[in-house]
């Protein structure tokens, strides 16, 4: 993702009604099952030693409701990429790795909490490339049953998936891009927004560079 559109995904994403909004209607189909005040945050940057690099997720939230003690990422996804399932099983491994160490550390015996992570593609193209990591590797029917496979968890602007969206903002952040694309937003047939907020209309700016959207006129208004 370039930095302006990573900059201002992560702005939108870090807030935690926002973030969470995501989660419910891709897992729980809409249902508030997440609640925004459960959320903590938590370092972006995971250490990863084994390999020796530094990975950045756009946005990570421990949870814990009580009942529910899990680690929820967001990465953001402006193209296509054909890496991009292994990028998140690494994000995801990575994170476990850090829990462990710092689970060590205090000398902890329970176990560590699940990780979740969901990769929010904003790009006008559709999503042509893997989904689950057996898309990707060749895999010899001698070896299948013992195989780990791995499924992305995948949210597309482009996508013909209808979600259920409770805060009014990203729901309309998202069908208003997913409009522009399909054209239904000039059409008249397009989704009634209503009123929207111009700080949203500037993220929608930035992701789908429209020329008729004017940031500067935003500003002023």
């Amino acid at each position: 993702m370039n930095k302006s559109k990573d900059k201002i995904m992560k702005e939108f994403l870090e807030n935690n009604a926002y973030f969470v909004d995501f989660f419910n209607a891709y897992f729980f189909d809409g249902e508030r099952v997440l609640k925004p005040e459960n959320c903590m945050e938590l370092d972006s940057k995971m250490n990863d030693s084994n390999m020796d690099l530094e990975k950045h997720v756009d946005v990570i939230r421990k949870y814990n409701d009580g009942n529910l003690n899990s680690a929820f990422i967001i990465e953001n996804q402006s193209y296509v990429d054909m890496s991009m399932v292994v990028r998140a099983a690494a994000y995801e491994y990575v994170a476990y790795e850090r829990m462990l160490k710092k689970s060590k550390k205090n000398k902890s015996k329970e176990k560590l909490p699940m990780v979740h992570i969901l990769v929010f593609y904003t790009g006008e193209r559709p999503w042509n490339a893997a989904r689950q990591l057996s898309e990707l590797v060749e895999v010899d029917e001698r070896f299948e049953s013992y195989f780990h496979d791995y499924k992305m968890n995948l949210i597309e602007i482009t996508g013909n998936t209808s979600y259920n969206f409770n805060e009014e903002d990203v729901y309309n952040l998202f069908y208003i891009c997913r409009s522009i694309y399909n054209q239904s937003i000039y059409e008249g047939t397009s989704n009634h927004f209503g009123l929207v907020k111009s700080s949203v209309l500037k993220v929608v700016k930035t992701l789908t560079d429209v020329e008729w959207l004017d940031l500067e006129e935003l500003e002023e208004k």
